[in-house]
């Protein structure tokens, strides 16, 4: 048992582990956490001890054996590593999608034991010109069902832990142009979910901790977000400078609130926090005043001819926050912080997408550096 702090001290969980030894003479290592104390810590561990018992049990009953069927196989490992797995609800739906629409329908024939690499490529051939992010996880989700049937010596080797992704369409986020941004400012002014859509905007958060977010988080007289809890390590407690007109429609936002933890609570009930179809809901529903006002054509209350671009979605909020960053001359390694990247190379991803804005004032700089340098050689 030991305790958990972020890099500010501020205390986060208890956490313990325990290491149990399977039928195969390995080790199974359990993880619990709890932020209320060491007590309730040993509680969930006690659980996870007792289910993990019980799975083991069920994976005797149920019968693996290597001369299986592959359907039967993927269907139990999807039953008792995801369905119940400690993970978002998204996630979950993802990981369903790929197993029982993509994975299972082309082995559904094959025995996990006469699965080649071959088979394996091929399956993976078939997503040739679809998205990476797509084909990637396909991948990741056959390779870890196969290196499971590896673990549980059902088969010698895994014959997708060297398969190679096809040639894949790579889709690349944008930033919001002058117009869209135009667009989202006005629109902010009278809907529900403006100050939600600024705050995207102008501190980049992620969808995931714009849910999460909590009145404490935000420090009204210095003009500070702090992040309370996000998706990664490299996310939680970092600060962003809140500019005033953000500031000013939290503060509008919070004058009118009935909830006195959440910032953004659903549209309908005012006592939760935006879960991830709240969330989206709003976000439509924004876009979609953003079109009419637009000039959007309507009939019978439906948009039937948008004017937004298909790819307007909430993550460019986020990269456009990043080439704001870029175009304000905020230094790569600081803007790596306030997004929150783990990696500086994610970041410089993005700044090598050069604005025009930006070019243009690098442009001068050295226009004016080669000037300088001139006049010195002339007058030395």
């Amino acid at each position: 048992m030991y305790e958990l702090y972020d890099r500010n001290g501020k205390f986060i969980c208890y956490r313990m582990t325990k290491r149990i030894k399977n039928d195969n003479g390995e080790y199974d290592v359990l993880t619990a956490r709890s932020k209320k104390s060491e007590k309730d810590c040993r509680r969930i561990m006690d659980d996870k001890i007792r289910d993990y018992y019980i799975q083991k049990e069920q994976e005797k009953i149920k019968g693996v054996y290597p001369e299986m069927l592959f359907k039967d196989f993927a269907e139990n490992w999807y039953e008792l590593n995801i369905k119940n797995a400690d993970c978002s609800k998204v996630n979950k739906e993802n990981y369903k999608n790929y197993v029982f629409r993509h994975i299972i329908p082309y082995f559904a024939q094959y025995k996990l034991c006469d699965i080649q690499e071959d088979d394996c490529q091929r399956f993976l051939n078939q997503y040739v010109g679809y998205s990476k992010a797509m084909v990637s996880k396909l991948r990741m989700t056959l390779r870890r069902m196969m290196r499971k049937a590896k673990k549980q010596k059902l088969i010698p080797d895994n014959p997708a832990e060297d398969i190679i992704l096809p040639q894949v369409t790579e889709t690349q986020r944008r930033p919001i142009t002058d117009e869209e941004r135009a667009l989202i400012l006005e629109t902010a002014k009278t809907h529900y979910a403006g100050a939600m859509v600024l705050t995207m905007l102008y501190c980049g958060l992620r969808p995931i901790e714009l849910r999460r977010m909590k009145w404490d988080w935000i420090d009204f007289e210095s003009s500070i977000l702090t992040v309370g809890k996000s998706k990664t390590k490299a996310g939680t407690g970092r600060k962003i400078p809140i500019p005033p007109q953000l500031r000013l429609a939290l503060l509008e936002l919070k004058m009118k609130h009935q909830n006195d933890e959440w910032v953004f609570v659903r549209y309908k009930n005012h006592d939760l926090p935006l879960d991830h179809n709240a969330f989206y809901h709003a976000w439509k529903n924004f876009k979609r005043e953003m079109d009419i006002a637009n000039g959007a054509k309507v009939y019978r209350n439906q948009i039937v001819e948008s004017t937004l671009s298909p790819d307007l979605e909430p993550y460019l909020l986020r990269h456009t926050f990043c080439t704001d960053c870029q175009a304000a001359g905020v230094p790569i390694n600081v803007a790596k912080e306030l997004l929150g990247h783990s990696d500086i190379s994610v970041t410089a991803k993005i700044y090598t997408h050069m604005v025009d804005e930006v070019f243009e004032q690098n442009r001068k700089r050295l226009e004016q550096y080669a000037k300088e340098k001139g006049q010195q050689a002339t007058t030395a």
